[in-house]
């Protein structure tokens, strides 16, 4: 009997440290959404973190359950992978042994400071996860194995410099094929670093075209100093040259060194001899311009900015958009060109939208162009004029 009670007596002991283990470890995430649109909440590892309540997946895109796969029908349910995750830990989707979730996002993940992609898995440690990336469900980037102490992974040196993703899609790995559960038990997923901007947009533009001083939403309108420095990307892409700033700045109210980049190629004279406008919203009949320039500085031997009326462009003129007379002299020939090389369509009802001419117009951005919609141009205009 005392041999017996010692045996009693150790097992209650295991139990009672497993417990203590279990409840130091957390099950379930509480975290918390803040005014600031972000989610913050604490990883397993104590560190306390945060993700863009916009961030998070919104849609299933394809999902292949493993085997074994669980017998729960609660679990079987893939919408509970979406949207922020739940301090219920039954409200999961498990992938099961073997399994796949591939999941799509409104917004593009890049690879930023730090992690990049947090994969909220439930349960007493997170079971070996494979993590991949894409843009287009078919090219697919391997990041690492969400697993052990905390589920966040940086893709650092595993995608191309500066390409966005809408997709993620995860592999469970076997790491625990038992149980009632078996396989990764998924609460959300989210992007740590990300850029708000269309679907159409992240899959056209090249990711050589963006430059370093762009804004996180590509969807806002953009200014002339940042649309110079896409303007230098496109001409350093387009020529296989890369630019060099002017040892002399001309403006007294900007030093950016890709304005500089951007002078010195020819790409713009400022609006005035001292003044470049740095923060003043592009319109789109100067991104045509501008782009022009850089392919009859990439294309016509001797051409300067000075000297580019003595340059003309060869193209078969396409019929007049309806909106015409507000196009500006300087302007007409690039505007024209761009539209005949499909690099710059109209806006639809056969209007080009060269500018804002009422402070109507102006106040709804109508004729100014937004982020993606720059890059988008510049990668066409790589594209087709190569």
């Amino acid at each position: 009997m005392k041999k017996g009670k010692k045996v009693l007596r150790r097992i209650s002991a295991l139990f009672i440290s497993l417990a203590m283990i279990f409840a130091l470890t957390p099950a379930a995430f509480a975290g918390t959404l803040k005014d600031d649109g972000y989610y913050y909440f604490t990883d397993r590892d104590g560190t306390e973190m945060k993700a863009p309540e916009n961030a998070f997946a919104t849609r299933v895109i394809d999902y292949q359950p493993g085997n074994p796969w669980t017998s729960v029908e609660l679990n079987k349910d893939t919408k509970y992978a979406l949207g922020l995750p739940c301090e219920d830990e039954d409200m999961s989707y498990t992938l099961g042994a073997g399994g796949t979730l591939t999941l799509g996002f409104d917004i593009g993940i890049y690879d930023g400071d730090g992690l990049d992609i947090y994969v909220f898995e439930v349960g007493p440690s997170v079971e070996a996860t494979k993590v991949e990336v894409s843009n287009d469900l078919q090219t697919w980037y391997d990041i690492g194995v969400a697993k052990g102490a905390t589920a966040g992974l940086d893709m650092n040196g595993k995608v191309p410099e500066k390409a966005r993703f809408r997709y993620v899609r995860l592999t469970d790995l076997k790491s625990d094929p038992y149980g009632e559960w078996p396989g990764a038990d998924i609460q959300g997923v989210s992007g740590l670093n990300s850029t708000v901007a269309s679907n159409w947009s992240l899959k056209e533009i090249d990711p050589e075209i963006v430059p370093d001083n762009l804004p996180d939403d590509w969807t806002q309108p953009i200014n002339r100093e940042q649309f110079a420095a896409i303007s230098v990307k496109a001409y350093e892409k387009l020529s296989g040259t890369t630019a060099i700033p002017d040892v002399t700045n001309p403006f007294t109210d900007c030093s950016d060194i890709e304005v500089l980049k951007a002078y010195n190629v020819g790409i713009t004279a400022g609006t005035s001899k001292t003044k470049f406008s740095p923060n003043q919203l592009l319109n789109r009949e100067q991104a045509a311009t501008m782009l022009t320039r850089v392919f009859k500085r990439v294309s016509m031997n001797g051409w300067t900015l000075a000297n580019d009326d003595e340059y003309k462009l060869n193209y078969t003129m396409p019929a007049p958009f309806a909106d015409d007379r507000y196009i500006a002299g300087w302007a007409r020939d690039s505007v024209y060109f761009m539209a005949a090389n499909n690099i710059i369509a109209g806006i639809g009802n056969n209007r080009f939208a060269p500018k804002n001419v009422t402070s109507a117009q102006e106040a709804k951005h109508y004729a100014n162009a937004t982020i993606e919609q720059a890059l988008a141009i510049a990668t066409r205009m790589v594209k087709n004029l190569k």
